[in-house]
């Protein structure tokens, strides 16, 4: 894919090329318990690998200077536990937290969640 100038990639103002994005793998295995008719445990298990991505090019801005960057591949894991109340059979609503916990190139992240449901 083409890039110019300032990017997601890492290149500054002035960057001319291009960016190979490695391959992903995602795993997402979720399950729920219903506790009572009304209230419901929910829990997520993701798993993600990224593989490197190469960025390769030249900076107009400093003299065609050459360019090469790579990303290194990243791993994450994490749990996104919830809890459901569903008043009626059509609307609920859900509340939780995505976690991410300490792995290769990857942030340590606490995210919350909240969703209504509505069935119709």
């Amino acid at each position: 894919m083409n890039v110019q100038d300032v990017s997601v990639y890492g290149t500054e103002a002035g960057f001319r090329g291009h960016a190979n994005p490695g391959s992903t793998l995602l795993i997402d295995a979720a399950g729920e318990y219903s506790v009572t008719r009304s209230w419901v445990l929910a829990l997520d298990a993701i798993y993600r690998h990224q593989g490197n991505t190469a960025v390769a090019g030249y900076n107009i801005l400093d003299a065609n200077q050459p360019v090469q960057l790579n990303s290194g591949f990243s791993q994450e894991f994490g749990f996104a536990p919830a809890i459901e109340y569903n008043w009626k059979r059509s609307v609920g609503v859900i509340f939780g937290a995505r976690l991410i916990g300490p792995a290769r190139n990857t942030a340590r992240t606490i995210t919350p969640v909240m969703a209504v449901n509505y069935v119709h």
